[in-house]
C-alpha cells in the first residue's frame, strides 16, 4: 500500500502526523512525538473525534477522504489539547498531594484533563485549587483514603495476626453439608423460575464450593460436575492442589492466581472499586465482611449467588470453542454457550489454520490460542468477579431468565475481549502484511 495523498493510509500514521502539528502536548506524547495509546483511547477517540458517532474514523486504515477529516477535527481542537496537557499536570501533582492511588493516572486524569479544558480554557491562578476540588468530587472525599486506610488496616502486625487467626477459625468452622446435585441438574435441564427457586433456596452451591476444602474435593466437585454436564472437567483455575487452601489476609502471601485463593486484601480492594465513598462501611466492617464471606462455599455469601457460580462450573466445560459444536449430552444451554463463541470470526479461523486447511492460513497466535483453549477457566473467572459484586451491593438474581441473562452476557464479553485481542495484534501487525503485499 502507497501513501500517496489519493491513497489510502494507516491511522495511526494519519494521527501521528495531524498530532506532530499540535505543540504544548509532550504529557500526553509518547517518546516518538505521536499521541500515547491512553490518549488515543480516553481523549482522542471519544472525545475528539467521537469514533462512536463517525465510526469510519476510527477504522485502522482510512480512505483520503476520511483521512482528511480526522486530521482537521484533531487539529480544530488544538488549543484545547493543549490546555488538557496543562490541566494533566495540575491533576497529577494534586493526586500525589492528596495521596490518591485508586486507577492508573492516565486512565483517570485524562478524561478530567480534557474536561477542566472544555469548562476553563488554559488553567489559571486558582487551577491547583480547581484541580483539588475536581479530584475530590471524582474521588469522593472517602475515595482518597480508602485504600490507604485498608493498607494501613492490615498493616498493623497484631491486628495482623488477629484478622488471621479470625480467618482460620472461620474457614474450618463451616460445615460441609451433604451434597446433593439434584436441584441443579434440574435447572441445567429446564432453566425454569421453578427449578431456580428450588436451587436459589438450597444449599447446593455452598455444599459444592465447601466440598472443595476437603482431601480429594478437586475430584469431587470433578466427578459431580461430569455427572450433570456430561464432559470431562479441564482446569478451571479456582484452586491450586486437590482441595482449596486457606486464602492468606494480605495480597502480598497469594501463592497463584486461583479463583477461590485469592487474598482478603484482594477482595476488600475491589469492594472499595465497586462501592461510592458515601455506600461504604468503615474499613474494618469491610474486612470482617469479606471474612465471612471467604468462608462460605466458593467465597459467596448469598447462597443464590454460590448457586449461579456452581451453574457456571457446571457449563465451563463445554465452553471449547476450538472444538466446535459440544458433543451430543451436554445440556442445551451449554451448547448454545459453546456455539456463541464457536461461531466467532477469530475463532473460525483459528480452527481453520490449527487444521491446515490453506497454505495461506498463518498459524494463530500461540496466546490466543492458550486463551481460547482456557476459555472455561476467563469466563468463571469473571463471573466469580461479577458475582462477587452482587454479593457486595446485595443483588441477586429475579428469576430464570436473570440468571440466563447474567450467564450469556458473561460469555459474551469473554469472547468480545479475545475478539480485541486479536483485532489489536492484527492492527500492530499491518506494517508487515503491507509490505509483503
Amino acid at each position: 500500500m502507497t501513501t500517496g495523498s489519493g491513497e489510502s493510509r494507516l491511522r495511526s500514521a494519519v494521527l501521528a502526523q495531524a498530532w506532530a502539528s499540535v505543540p504544548g502536548v509532550e504529557v500526553l506524547s509518547s517518546a516518538d512525538g505521536g499521541p500515547l495509546t491512553r490518549t488515543i483511547k480516553k481523549i482522542i477517540d471519544p472525545l475528539v473525534i467521537r469514533t462512536a458517532a463517525r465510526p469510519r474514523l476510527g477504522r485502522p486504515v482510512l480512505d483520503p477522504a476520511a483521512a482528511a477529516e480526522l486530521t482537521e477535527l484533531l487539529l480544530a481542537d488544538a488549543d484545547r489539547l493543549r490546555a488538557t496537557a496543562a490541566w494533566f499536570t495540575h491533576l497529577k501533582r494534586q493526586r500525589r498531594a492528596l495521596r490518591i492511588t485508586a486507577g492508573n493516572v492516565q486512565d483517570v486524569c485524562f478524561p478530567l484533563a480534557y474536561e477542566l479544558a472544555t469548562g476553563f480554557g488554559t488553567p489559571g491562578p486558582d487551577a491547583t485549587a480547581t484541580a483539588e476540588a475536581a479530584l475530590r468530587d471524582l474521588h469522593g472525599e472517602g475515595g482518597v483514603a480508602g485504600v490507604d486506610q485498608l493498607t494501613g488496616y492490615l498493616a498493623d502486625p497484631r491486628l495482623s495476626a488477629d484478622l488471621t487467626a479470625e480467618l482460620h477459625r472461620r474457614w474450618h468452622a463451616e460445615s460441609v453439608v451433604p451434597q446433593d446435585i439434584t436441584a441443579l441438574q434440574a435447572f441445567v435441564e429446564s432453566l425454569s423460575d421453578t427449578t431456580w427457586r428450588a436451587l436459589a433456596g438450597s444449599e447446593t452451591g455452598h455444599a459444592l464450593g465447601l466440598a472443595l476444602r476437603r482431601p480429594g474435593g478437586a475430584k469431587t466437585l470433578r466427578t459431580a460436575v461430569q455427572e450433570i454436564s456430561g464432559l470431562p472437567v479441564p482446569d478451571l483455575g479456582l484452586q491450586r492442589g486437590d482441595r482449596t487452601a486457606v486464602p492468606p489476609l494480605n495480597r502480598r502471601d497469594e501463592t497463584g492466581a486461583e479463583l477461590l485463593e485469592r487474598s482478603v486484601e484482594r477482595r476488600v480492594r475491589a469492594t472499595l472499586r465497586r462501592l461510592p465513598p458515601d455506600e461504604r462501611a468503615p474499613v474494618a466492617d469491610l474486612v470482617d465482611d469479606e471474612l465471612a464471606r471467604v468462608a462460605a462455599g466458593f467465597g459467596l455469601g448469598l447462597p443464590a449467588l454460590a448457586a449461579c457460580f456452581a451453574l457456571g462450573v457446571v457449563l465451563a466445560p463445554a465452553l471449547r470453542p476450538l472444538d466446535g459444536a459440544a458433543p451430543a449430552g451436554v445440556p442445551e444451554f451449554a451448547r448454545q454457550l459453546n456455539a456463541q463463541v464457536a461461531r466467532e470470526g477469530y475463532v473460525l479461523h483459528a480452527r481453520r489454520a490449527l487444521a491446515g486447511a490453506t497454505p495461506l492460513t498463518p498459524r494463530p497466535d500461540a496466546e490466543l490460542l492458550r486463551d481460547l483453549r482456557e476459555f472455561a477457566k476467563q469466563f468463571l473467572s469473571r463471573l466469580w468477579v461479577r458475582l462477587h459484586g452482587f454479593d457486595v451491593r446485595g443483588d441477586l438474581p429475579a428469576d430464570a431468565a436473570d440468571v440466563r441473562d447474567l450467564v450469556t452476557g458473561v460469555v459474551r464479553s469473554t469472547s468480545l475481549d479475545l475478539r480485541t485481542k486479536v483485532r489489536r495484534a492484527l492492527v500492530a501487525r499491518l506494517p508487515d502484511l503491507e509490505a509483503v503485499s
